[in-house]
């Protein structure tokens, strides 16, 4: 009687897009208070990997300026403009949540509503004639499933304003968040790990086509392509002696070629979310010596 062992492996590649940009402040007048905004950045970006990170966080800075004679008492709003709340791509799509809480009153502005909601009570941003001051907001996003990669953007307006709602001073900000393209790969089914791989027994070898009960799983946030090396080219070996068996690998029906490095490309511009269920077909066994045969299989996965 002879056995097989197939040991798998899998590393996993990722891309990175990184972007940014700068706007002027704008001011705006209320009695003798003037507050003014001065930021160097119109654009919050936040870099969210949904595989590594269960959620993402990132703090960014408004200072402010009192340019009047009297003293400034201010609250802080954001404005959508009349823009459905979340964010979004270019090209459309679901669209990604966020939080965002102005910390130094420990208040969450997020404009769900396309405003966010007024408050009263709590600390304001106090300033004296000439005095400056820092905001400090928290962006923070998250998803309950895996969305697609690209930049996704909400254009909202930073407002100051009295206890009352008149406005003294307003900042259009990009909030955005990039989410790379990036893959994962597992397995799933029957098998064991031995040293931090994957064992599949086949049991007694026998010629012939053979599902096995284990599934190659893919996750990704775009296109992406899996690439398969055998170390024996495609030939389950006893040990060190010369003795083979030739054997054939799909992987969701698609065959995969063993000899010369096979690949499986997968183009997308969403999310996927694929199982690829492990067959083999094995060659001729009449006459081979009894014993152990096996070969390792490298599975790679890369987004592009």
């Amino acid at each position: 009687m002879s056995r097989v062992g197939i040991l798998s492996a899998m590393t996993a590649a990722a891309a990175l897009v990184l972007s940014a940009g700068a706007a002027d402040a704008q001011v705006s007048q209320g009695g003798g208070c003037r507050l003014a905004i001065e930021t160097a950045a119109d654009e919050w970006l936040l870099r969210y990997d949904p595989f590594d990170q269960d959620a993402a966080q990132q703090t960014f800075d408004l200072a402010v300026v009192n340019q009047g004679d009297a003293p400034c008492a201010a609250r802080t709003r954001v404005d959508l403009r009349g823009e459905a709340f979340g964010l979004a791509r270019v090209d459309g799509g679901r669209r990604l949540d966020y939080v965002l809480v102005e910390e130094r009153a420990g208040a969450d502005v997020t404009p769900r509503a396309g405003v966010s909601t007024r408050r009263l009570g709590g600390r304001m941003l106090d300033l004296a004639p000439g005095e400056r001051g820092l905001l400090r907001f928290s962006l923070a996003t998250g998803a309950h499933e895996i969305v697609a990669a690209g930049r996704y953007t909400q254009h909202a307006f930073v407002n100051l304003e009295t206890e009352d709602g008149q406005p003294l001073a307003e900042r259009p900000i990009a909030l955005t968040v990039e989410i790379p393209r990036v893959a994962v790969m597992g397995l799933k089914g029957e098998f064991r790990r031995s040293g931090g791989m994957a064992t599949i027994d086949l049991g007694e070898l026998k010629e012939g086509a053979r599902s096995l009960r284990t599934t190659l799983y893919v996750l990704s946030t775009s296109g992406y392509a899996v690439s398969v090396t055998s170390q024996n080219s495609g030939q389950l070996r006893q040990g060190t002696s010369g003795w083979y068996v030739t054997y054939a690998l799909s992987l969701g029906g698609q065959a995969v070629d063993l000899g010369g490095g096979g690949r499986l490309e997968v183009a997308s511009r969403g999310p996927r979310f694929d199982d690829y269920p492990l067959a083999l077909t094995i060659g001729e066994t009449a006459g081979k010596r009894a014993g152990e045969y096996r070969d390792i299989l490298t599975f790679t996965v890369a987004a592009i």
